[in-house]
């Protein structure tokens, strides 16, 4: 079946470190679980949403006129379009339910020896000039007070 593709919004942010998205949403929602295609003059990257988040809370639909956070694989840039990629037939699907991954325990904590203190360096002092003249004293002296 032939995919459709329909804008949603437009990336206003990347934050690179944590391999973020911003998206303002204009045209479209999206759900955890669209399949979406980010495009632009360097980008060409396709994903299934993972993540939503508005303003640091984690969601599971968003829709127009929202900003969202969304996990990324790749590098996306400011101005790339956001689509939203779906078959032109069949009934709507429902994101897929989230499932928690199953818990670890903890590493156990590991007893740290105690570092001797830090002896500090000695103090450097500026190595002291040279005397300077009583005239070329007094010359300064005299210049200071004219001025």
């Amino acid at each position: 079946m032939p995919l459709e593709r329909k804008k949603v919004g437009e990336v206003f942010h990347f934050y690179g470190k944590i391999g973020v998205a911003a998206i303002r949403l204009t045209d479209d929602g999206i759900a955890i679980g669209d399949t979406v295609q980010i495009q632009g003059p360097a980008t060409n990257l396709e994903q299934t949403v993972e993540t939503l988040q508005i303003e640091h809370a984690d969601v599971s639909r968003a829709d127009p006129g929202q900003e969202v956070g969304m996990k990324v694989h790749d590098r996306v840039r400011e101005k790339d379009f956001v689509y939203k990629l779906g078959t032109m037939e069949g009934p709507v699907r429902e994101p897929p339910a989230k499932v928690a991954p199953p818990k670890r325990a903890p590493p156990p904590k590991k007893a740290r020896a105690k570092k001797a203190p830090r002896k500090k360096a000695p103090v450097r002092r500026k190595a002291s000039r040279a005397p300077r003249s009583k005239a070329r004293r007094a010359s300064r002296r005299s210049r200071s007070r004219s001025r």
